[in-house]
């Protein structure tokens, strides 16, 4: 007996949606229907929030200020690190070993194939590594510290994170729409991650426009970090950053969806 087609579902699309709905599926159900959401969310615990978490249980005085700080400093640079690693290989990975190639020899646009690794990804990243570590942080601050976070202002301030790795994430994955390998994809990104202070040290001017201070304190500034500022409900010292952050990620990706819409592959 044979499956008709009748019990096949068509998807449709034209132009640059074609195929977006499948592909996007399949990202998702790499991080969601596997054991990958489970490992990710054991591994970035230990790396944020175990820290965190011995801090406030030894130290049940700790100000508040202090210890998100420490939080958003780990996310900031642990978090982007880790996507940087996550994101290395999503288009090289697949152009390398002729999955791209063959994946769009069936009806898929080149537009769906990479906003689906761009729309699968971010999702993953910000409900596992973003959320389920926010709500482990506002936790052990509120009932093991005895501080007081208001979820709202919270909430706020891991908005920023997202904006931080989002960048990182479409950074990396415009470079691998451009190179074939992996060294310059990753490397890059993280060369620029932490040679931010740098840059900032030699010309002060781009502090007000680079993403460090978007979760570190800026350089020989007695203001917090934008997230921090924004989680303890206070004004951040500048909202600039956000906007070049969020335009840059922005150009990533039209970068990005031009340069892979013209590579041979």
């Amino acid at each position: 007996m044979s499956v008709g087609n009748d019990v096949l579902e068509r998807k449709r699309g034209s132009g640059w949606s074609r195929g977006l709905d499948n592909l996007l599926d399949a990202e998702l159900s790499r991080w969601f229907k596997t054991k990958m959401w489970w490992i990710q969310i054991l591994v970035w615990t230990g790396l944020i929030n175990l820290i965190l978490f011995m801090v406030a249980l030894n130290d049940t005085g700790a100000p508040k200020e202090e210890l998100l700080m420490l939080f958003n400093i780990f996310l900031g640079l642990f978090a982007a690190t880790g996507v940087c690693i996550i994101m290395q290989g999503v288009i090289v990975g697949e152009k390398n070993n002729g999955t791209a190639e063959w994946v769009l020899s069936k009806p898929v646009s080149r537009q769906a194939f990479v906003l689906s690794k761009l729309i699968g990804n971010s999702i993953g990243i910000t409900l596992i590594i973003v959320l389920v570590q926010g709500i482990i942080a506002f936790l052990i601050i509120n009932f093991v510290s005895g501080n007081k976070l208001y979820p709202l202002d919270f909430a706020t301030g891991l908005g920023v994170h997202v904006i931080n790795l989002f960048f990182f994430l479409t950074l990396t994955l415009m470079l691998g729409t451009i190179f074939n390998h992996r060294a310059p994809v990753i490397g890059i990104p993280l060369v620029f991650l932490f040679s931010q202070q740098f840059i900032m040290g030699f010309l002060p001017e781009l502090t007000r426009y680079l993403p460090w201070t978007l979760i570190i304190p800026p350089n020989n500034e007695n203001f917090p970090s934008i997230a921090q500022a924004l989680m303890s409900g206070q004004p951040p010292y500048s909202y600039v950053p956000i906007a070049t952050t969020l335009s840059a990620s922005i150009i990533f990706v039209v970068i990005s969806l031009w340069m892979f819409s013209r590579q041979e592959l």
